[in-house]
């Protein structure tokens, strides 16, 4: 007879491996709390290190089971926001050596010998729209030839083919609507971290060791540049997830998902207020108003009165706060920043912000002018700008398509425009028409998205590097290539 409180045949008994994971815990724990108190950051990427450690140590017998494809289809996808987050998952003794970095060298490796096995490429079906990409590519190659400064052309195509590798992972997405999912989910998560950790770097001043103001004395002490080095460029990337928050409200009708979207919308506006950038606020502007041609056929709820007083509340708010904005006489610095007066007396008066953005145009045009409208090569506006007697101090242009059009001339500016024309035509009559709400969803966000681009491109500094840019391209791709695919299927099934 079995005695009391002995455990059944069935129980499990407290084991070694029990208490050697106890013991690891208590240590882990201890020295997380000691590198939190040291350096927060240190804290992170050990909570980031330890998290990693126990996913592979509990699902190591899923990830035993897991077949190649289904793995280097995993690190591709995690490509593009791994891209975004960059340097700020980087160890603070390696900071080159960070984790886009890492997964981009093993996805390149891998896949290459996996593909020369299986010889069975991932289904694509917007090649037509890729073409003059690809073909401006081609132009900056060609453009080496002539270009004075050799090193910096072979950089400058080096960042593109970095790029291009995310925005191939991005367009790669379209393949399957699971693939399709699992993207957006981790686009949500890094659209978290990036604004999340923006306000904790705005409430507590904890900053990672990739923000600028830990080395950079300036007055402008409410900027937030931990994750994004410039302010600029985290304007602009909050700027392209507007649509996709301002689209939620009109594709479901869950809760969960329209309590995230305000929050998100809420952690946004929080975090841009302390950018100061005009470009972005303007180009979240148009987003908002190419919203109201959009949606109002889109469905037969937004016909409705609800519908449309729901978009037109939408678009008055940020019309009235935008305007608000640009023309606001508050006395806070960080407010001022938002003031368009102040840029347009700038250029006037030939200083400040004003004036280095109209002597940048006006370098640019006469590069490109200079060498004919072939283009001076890539990556040699810049080094043309940074150097000689009249330099302005500044090695970027500040504005996309004027970089394209001073590096590539006038076939590369046109190469250019026409892949990114393609990308919005194509997006329309999935956006307006397309039976599956996910597909259609993405469509109008990035078809919004690339609209406010228009404007939004003169925000960063340089916007080769920018990831957020080819993650949208990349975007508009995958969407185009799953309409054709399903819609392919749908006629396989109907025949």
């Amino acid at each position: 007879m079995k005695p009391a409180g002995a455990p059944g045949r069935g129980a499990r008994r407290f084991s070694a491996a029990d208490a050697a994971l106890i013991g690891g815990g208590a240590v882990v724990t201890a020295v997380v709390a000691v590198a939190a108190a040291r350096s927060p950051a240190a804290a992170v990427g050990a909570i980031l290190l330890v998290a990693l450690a126990a996913a592979v140590i509990l699902g190591r017998k899923r990830l035993l089971r897991a077949r190649v494809g289904a793995v280097l289809t995993a690190l591709l996808v995690s490509l593009p926001v791994l891209a975004l987050l960059g340097p700020s998952f980087a160890l603070p003794q390696a900071p080159q050596a960070f984790l886009f970095r890492i997964a981009l060298a093993v996805v390149i490796y891998a896949g290459v010998c996996y593909l020369l096995l299986r010889r069975d490429p991932m289904p694509f079906a917007a090649k037509d729209l890729l073409l003059p990409g690809v073909l401006w590519f081609a132009w900056l190659l060609l453009g080496m030839i002539w270009a004075p400064f050799k090193p910096a052309a072979l950089n400058y195509v080096a960042i593109v083919v970095t790029m291009a590798a995310v925005l191939l992972a991005t367009a790669a997405a379209g393949g399957t609507r699971r693939r399709l999912i699992w993207f957006g989910y981790t686009m949500i998560a890094g659209y978290a971290f990036i604004v999340g950790f923006t306000i904790i770097e705005a409430r507590l001043g904890i900053r990672l060791p990739t923000s600028r103001l830990l080395t950079t004395i300036t007055s402008q002490t409410y900027a937030v540049t931990s994750v994004f080095h410039n302010q600029n460029d985290l304007a602009t990337y909050i700027a392209i997830c507007w649509p996709f928050m301002l689209c939620a409200f009109f594709f479901t009708r869950r809760l969960r998902w329209v309590v995230l979207t305000l929050l998100f919308m809420f952690m946004g506006a929080y975090a841009f207020v302390r950018t100061g950038s005009r470009s972005s606020l303007v180009a979240a502007g148009i987003s908002s108003l190419a919203a109201v041609p959009l949606f109002w056929h889109l469905a037969p709820r937004l016909s409705s009165r609800t519908g449309k007083i729901v978009m037109g509340a939408v678009i008055v708010v940020i019309l009235v706060v935008g305007t608000w904005l640009l023309f606001n006489n508050s006395s806070n610095s960080m407010l001022r920043q938002f003031r368009l007066e102040a840029l347009l007396s700038q250029a006037q008066a030939k200083k400040g912000s004003g004036a280095i953005r109209s002597s940048l145009t006006e370098r640019g045009l006469q590069i490109a002018g200079d060498t004919w409208l072939v283009g001076a090569g890539p990556g040699q506006a810049e080094s043309i700008i940074g150097s000689g007697t009249d330099a302005l101090g500044i090695t970027n242009l500040h504005n996309w398509w004027l970089e394209t059009f001073a590096d590539g001339g006038l076939v590369g500016f046109a190469l250019h425009f026409v892949f990114f024309l393609l990308l919005v035509v194509a997006l329309w009559p999935v956006a307006r028409h397309d039976p599956d709400p996910l597909t259609r969803y993405l469509a109008c966000g990035t078809w919004l998205a690339l609209l406010g681009w228009t404007i939004g491109s003169v925000g960063p500094s340089s916007s080769v590097s920018f990831a957020p840019m080819w993650i949208m391209y990349g975007l508009a791709l995958a969407v185009v290539s799953r309409s054709r695919l399903a819609a392919r299927g749908r006629a396989r099934a109907d025949a």
